[in-house]
């Protein structure tokens, strides 16, 4: 944060040094457009950093929630059409066999390992509709001029709060209200730790899905803010030398692509983490003796 500050100190100083021209296009078009012209032309950062910070996007009011939806419309769509590619002998074909081969990864290696196997299969949808939409919507927040969906805390906190009802509807549909609750309290414990014992308890019934949360939101917006990061250093090292600016080029865009594959791999595996502890917070509840 504190190299971000610097930078855009740096170019909050190439902004008065272009006064006089944001001047003149005032006078062209307007106050309005010239200040907003002299913005994207004096800061690379706004240009930049458009994958992490929500904006207006082409009529609609918020980018992330936008792509949200075609993130979770390209999973639908894919599911759908795997499902057509299915042979008539049951085999699957093409994208199916890929898709197949990873929903039988989340059903055997998360839900039933985790939760059991008949406890397992109740929640492989919505394990399967995490994964999926977590990594669709990373992998598409890579593209040119879109946005990471997963890396708004309010959408984490969205998916953080449906995990958090499936762990304690896994606890209540198991064992009832009265005996899901009683069980958070390991048995044969000392009546004076009891009242220590509760809130805490209690306490991590939220900091469950709080981890989750910030978890997941921390890791999308990270690699984001590196790579704009690494990409400002040009513009910021050509304030000091034009020689230097354009020697940075090569290293800035090298360094920005080997965190761009990077945040592939990364699209998996926080799609994996996700699921796999929402799948461990559900078994703990469906199985507290365990």
């Amino acid at each position: 944060m504190r190299a971000l500050l610097a930078f855009a100190a740096a170019f909050q100083d190439a902004a008065k040094e272009a006064a006089p021209e944001a001047a003149h296009a005032a006078v062209e078009h307007g106050a309005a457009a010239a200040g907003h012209a002299a913005e994207a032309a004096h800061d690379p950062g706004q240009i930049l950093i458009h994958h992490v910070v929500d904006q207006a996007f082409y009529g609609f009011q918020s980018k992330h929630f936008l792509f949200f939806c075609i993130a979770a419309g390209l999973v639908l769509l894919a599911t759908w059409r795997a499902r057509r590619t299915y042979g008539k002998d049951g085999v699957p074909t093409g994208a199916a066999a890929a898709i197949e081969g990873l929903v039988l990864f989340v059903r055997d290696e998360i839900a039933e390992k985790e939760i059991g196997h008949g406890d397992g299969r109740r929640f492989t949808p919505l394990l399967l509709s995490f994964f999926f939409f977590i990594l669709v919507a990373a992998l598409f927040g890579l593209m040119p001029f879109s946005a990471t969906s997963t890396g708004n805390i309010a959408v984490t906190m969205a998916l953080a709060a449906v995990s958090f009802a499936a762990q304690q509807w896994g606890g209540i549909s198991k064992h009832g209200v009265v005996h899901h609750f009683a069980g958070l309290v390991p048995p044969g414990l000392p009546m004076w730790l009891l009242p220590i014992m509760i809130p805490v308890e209690i306490l991590s019934m939220f900091t469950k899905p709080f981890a989750l949360m910030v978890r997941l939101f921390a890791n999308m917006l990270a690699g984001h803010m590196v790579i704009t990061a690494l990409l400002m250093l040009i513009p910021l090292v050509a304030q000091v030398s034009q020689f230097l600016g354009i020697a940075m080029i090569p290293i800035s865009l090298g360094l920005a692509l080997f965190i761009m594959i990077l945040e592939v791999l990364v699209a998996f595996i926080q799609a994996y983490i996700f699921t796999l502890l929402t799948a461990i917070f559900i078994g703990m509840y469906v199985h507290p003796a365990h």
